[in-house]
């Protein structure tokens, strides 16, 4: 079976037509694409010759609109593929701008923190400060007051 569809060597079955098509020689397009392409990896040659033989007219309008269809097929997936990109894209910005608003909100609540703590430091710092010039005050009124009372006292004596 299979010799008889491709054609065999042998035998009666031999169509010329059928040798001529099987036999056909290369176009121009297949000439000078097989001479600048030998640095090319080895499947990129084949796909390059695929999309050639799907952009050649075809006689028939059916290929070209089924041609089409499908061109626009991959152009709508295209564009529901980039829809879906931008649409992970903002949700991804979104949640990133919420974690940069909680940061910064959580950042601001403990700088207010601080702050109170350093004001109530620094009360308390004032306190003990004024505590210390009070008690300060009153050793020199006390060592005033003794020394008054010797200089009187010997004051009295002397006389």
């Amino acid at each position: 079976m299979q010799r008889q569809l491709f054609g065999s060597d042998e035998g009666p079955g031999r169509n010329p037509a059928e040798e001529r098509r099987l036999k056909r020689p290369a176009t121009e397009s297949e000439e000078t694409a097989g001479g600048d392409d030998d640095d090319l990896p080895p499947g990129t040659r084949r796909k390059m010759k695929d999309a050639q033989q799907k952009t050649r007219p075809s006689g028939s309008a059916a290929a070209g609109a089924a041609s089409a269809s499908s061109v626009r097929a991959v152009l709508q997936d295209f564009l529901e593929q980039q829809q879906r990109l931008d649409a992970q894209r903002q949700e991804a910005a979104a949640r990133h701008a919420q974690e940069r608003l909680a940061l910064e909100q959580q950042w601001r609540q403990e700088m207010q923190r601080l702050e109170r703590e350093r004001l109530m430091l620094e009360q308390a710092w004032r306190e003990r400060e004024e505590q210390r010039r009070m008690r300060e005050e009153a050793r020199a009124e006390r060592r005033d007051a003794l020394l008054t009372s010797l200089l009187n006292k010997l004051s009295r004596d002397d006389f």
